[in-house]
């Protein structure tokens, strides 16, 4: 039972060792990934270890493929190339690697494509994912706090009863002065979701994508002299070839 256990983590630690670099150029192992319809009920029981060291070469070659997107985006649509950039590189940015909240879309349970995964297997995904963050210069960190920093459309409070001409408290005196960006990437989901077949996406289009269709959820928080704001997309890629496209961003939600 020992060497059982044994070679199963070392079988992990050497595949997943090795898996970012091997997505970054696009090798075999990223292009062998498997394509099929996702199931439309939650996988329960144990991960087997087979289908772990899938969750984890599916998540390194889909965080990849969101990075250099983000780094290659533009000003005029989304996704925007941005400064004073930091990606959590934990799933969802949660100790567990699995969202604490769901948005009620259908379709975006992790679960739905892989069963829950150990905590040594997100362990070793989240490692994966600072050294991918480290070959394309991109900095890695936790959530950004600013307590006295506002939403954007939090408005000043009405002034003191009996004092008109008394100024409004500043609900974003708080707020850094430049712009400040905090991004948390969720784990895989094979297949198009449910819930976002037909949605519109970032440019307006209608959105059906088929094929090899890979989504993942990608969450924005924004910090900045007008307040904070907090948006989640679904990233869709399509296999082409060797690699993953991006094929259609569309938001789920915004608070502000």
């Amino acid at each position: 039972m020992q060497r059982a256990d044994g070679m199963k983590v070392a079988q992990r630690l050497t595949l997943a060792g090795l898996v970012w670099c091997s997505c970054m150029v696009a090798s075999a192992a990223c292009r062998s990934l498997p394509s099929r319809e996702a199931p439309r009920t939650p996988i329960t029981g144990k991960i087997s270890p087979k289908e772990e060291l899938s969750l984890i070469r599916a998540d390194s070659e889909i965080f990849a493929a969101v990075v250099r997107a983000q780094l290659a985006g533009g000003d005029d649509n989304y996704p925007f190339h941005l400064e004073r950039l930091r990606y959590d590189p934990r799933p969802y940015g949660t100790r567990s690697g699995y969202p604490e909240n769901f948005s009620g879309v259908q379709g975006i349970d992790p679960t739905l494509t892989f069963a829950r995964a150990e905590g040594s297997a997100i362990d070793q995904l989240t490692d994966n994912r600072k050294q991918i963050l480290k070959v394309n210069g991109v900095r890695a960190g936790g959530p950004i706090s600013y307590p006295q920093c506002a939403g954007v459309r939090v408005p000043p409070p009405p002034p003191p009863r009996g004092s008109a001409r008394a100024r409004r408290a500043d609900v974003h005196a708080g707020c850094p002065k430049s712009p400040e960006y905090y991004l948390t990437v969720g784990l895989p989901l094979r297949g198009h979701p449910e819930g976002l077949r037909d949605a519109r996406d970032t440019r307006g289009r209608r959105v059906s994508v088929r094929g090899d269709v890979w989504a993942v959820l990608v969450d924005e928080r924004s910090v900045g002299p007008q307040g904070w704001s907090w948006s989640q997309y679904a990233w869709l890629f399509r296999r082409r070839g060797g690699g993953l496209d991006l094929a259609a961003t569309i938001l789920i939600g915004v608070v502000e």
